[in-house]
């Protein structure tokens, strides 16, 4: 009896049901209160339900300064606009239904991952035995690259993408079999599916179909491999025209790079990120925990090397399948490297490796078959057969122990930051009153007091000023004057994130010593700065006085709380501390 009768192969959806749960249990998290106030109406520019992703344009970016919506620094251009109208459309419908109700949302989002799942399972179909299509839906299913679609409806696009990229695989592969108009067809509209719910994500499913081509189209002419790749390259091609002409991408951000108005930077990121994404979807090492220098060195070698490992013991699992099983996992195994290409334009995270994790499922699963069930692991060299073993045991574990594990702590994790998130808002709305009239200044807080004005109210308006004066750990405050504040960081600490992955200003444009930045109601000028931290030392200086009972109402965000805090009095200076 097979592997795949003994264990029904929808009994990996309970189990994956059960590592999720924590998520399908989440509260909103960050961009999910932007699109409550873009339903609502509320956001400062009107909103269609096929643009929820449409986040900073150039209509919207001077309302978003003015009000304080963006922070002083944010970068002059800042463009953040994302072409995902079907994901939108979606969102839409669920807000306008289901309002201020998360559950129903994220049992849709789960819902889509149970597509995807299921899809993944009909492409491993095609040419794998019942035993590797088991444990390689099992691989795909609990990876932990589904946490945060699960958890953030915002984006759930990955799974919707995912879904119908998949399915256009298995179609695209089927159509270079029979030949049939019909499949070309449906092969494309299902990659054009793709494009429109998951945007650039789907731009990885290129990667598998390239790799098909390179693997199963030798000795057919130039003419023929070009003809095979015609039914992604229309889709992507029509998809890319219209995000150009519509001004869609990213512009000033240090969290994405885009390769076509930056490719420098882009190239210059790339190598880091690709180590980074390799270790992620091969090994299940969470990059986050690899920022410095040193370690990064460690991390590339030991991954480096993970790496050429497995891909010998690979190549050796792979010539023992049958004809239409080898050509299968040869181009599974190119189109996984290939499909990172696209998603090196943003900070490495797993939920970026839903596409290429679908070609890193099956070969670890014909790995892992080769290497636990083959009579031909146990021939050989003695030195080959204990090599053999020992990437079976650490994929295994990386795999099938460490992921699904990773994917219930990322799920346990986004549900704990939603709900501390959500009891914050509360606590400030209470302290507020009327939020649409409320003036309120952050002294210092971190990535979450970007989102929390649209989270004050529950139709998402905002305070009439929303000031941010710095984004970073322990800071001083001396008040030199009525209308003057002066922000000063420990030496090598800066105001603001400057590094690679700030998501509202780039490092390629930092602000340095002597430079002015003047907003609604406030000038900064920069004190001092140093190349690797930026501003540490900023002087603001206001249009009125601090001490105003009509000004703003100052507050500081530490770990647990959003707490009021006044400033310091005149000639005084105060910490403010995480």
């Amino acid at each position: 009896m097979t592997a795949g009768r003994r264990l029904p192969w929808w009994s990996l959806l309970l189990v994956g049901v059960v590592l999720f749960s924590p998520a399908v249990r989440t509260g909103f998290l960050l961009d999910d209160y932007l699109h409550i106030a873009m339903v609502e109406r509320t956001f400062p520019a009107e909103r269609s339900a096929f643009d929820l992703y449409d986040f900073v344009d150039d209509g919207v970016r001077p309302a978003l300064m003015e009000r304080g919506l963006l922070p002083w620094w944010a970068h002059p251009k800042l463009t953040l606009r994302f072409l995902r109208p079907l994901s939108s459309a979606l969102l839409w419908v669920d807000h306008t239904v289901f309002g201020r109700a998360p559950l129903p949302m994220h049992l849709h989002s789960l819902a889509w991952w149970v597509a995807a799942a299921v899809a993944a399972r009909a492409l491993f179909r095609r040419a794998l035995s019942p035993r590797i299509v088991v444990l390689a839906t099992a691989i795909f299913a609990l990876a932990s690259c589904h946490a945060m679609p699960i958890a953030w409806l915002a984006n759930r696009e990955a799974l919707v993408s995912l879904t119908f990229g998949t399915l256009a695989l298995a179609v695209h592969a089927r159509w270079r079999e029979t030949g049939r108009g019909r499949d070309a067809a449906l092969a494309a509209l299902l990659f054009a599916l793709a494009l429109l719910g998951g945007g650039e994500y789907a731009i990885s499913f290129g990667g598998y179909v390239l790799a098909m081509e390179l693997v199963d189209g030798k000795g057919r002419s130039l003419a023929k491999r070009a003809l095979g790749l015609v039914p992604f390259i229309v889709p992507a091609g029509a998809y890319a025209i219209v995000r150009t002409q519509l001004g869609y991408g990213a512009i000033g951000s240090g969290f994405y790079a885009d390769p076509l108005r930056e490719p420098l930077v882009f190239l210059q990121q790339a190598p880091w990120r690709i180590v980074a994404l390799l270790g992620e979807e091969w090994l299940t090492i969470d990059s986050r925990s690899w920022q410095s220098t040193s370690a990064r060195v460690a991390l590339g070698a030991i991954v480096v090397v993970s790496f050429v490992l497995v891909l010998v013991i690979a190549r050796r699992a792979i010539a023992l399948l049958d004809a239409p099983a080898r050509t299968m996992a040869s181009w599974l195994l190119l189109g996984s490297l290939f499909a990172i290409a696209p998603v090196l334009a943003v900070v490495p995270a797993p939920r970026l490796l839903g596409v290429s994790m679908i070609g890193v499922a099956g070969v670890v699963a014909i790995v892992l078959d080769y290497a636990w069930f083959s009579p031909a692991a146990n021939e050989g060299r003695r030195g080959a057969r204990e090599l053999a073993q020992t990437v079976a045991i650490t994929l295994g574990f990386a795999q099938l122990v460490h992921g699904p594990g990773a994917s219930f702590l990322w799920s346990r994790e986004f549900h704990a930051d939603a709900d501390r998130f959500a009891a914050n808002a509360n606590r400030l709305r209470a302290g507020v009153g009327d939020v649409a009239h409320a003036e309120i200044g952050v002294v210092r807080g971190t990535i979450g007091m970007f989102f929390a004005p649209f989270a004050l109210d529950p139709r998402g308006r905002t305070p009439a000023r929303w000031i941010v004066l710095a984004d970073t750990g322990h800071i001083l405050a001396i008040r030199r004057d009525a209308r003057t504040l002066e922000l000063i960081a420990p030496v090598g600490s800066g105001l603001y994130p400057v590094v690679t992955g700030s998501l509202l200003r780039s490092p390629e444009a930092r602000l340095r010593a002597g430079d002015t930045v003047s907003v609604r109601g406030m000038t900064a000028k920069i004190v001092d700065a140093s190349e690797a931290a930026g501003p540490r030392d900023v002087v603001f200086t206001f249009d009125r006085d601090l001490d105003d009972a009509t000004a703003i109402v100052w507050m500081n965000e530490t770990r647990d709380d959003w707490t009021w805090s006044p400033l310091p009095v005149v000639g005084f200076g105060k910490p403010f501390d995480p």
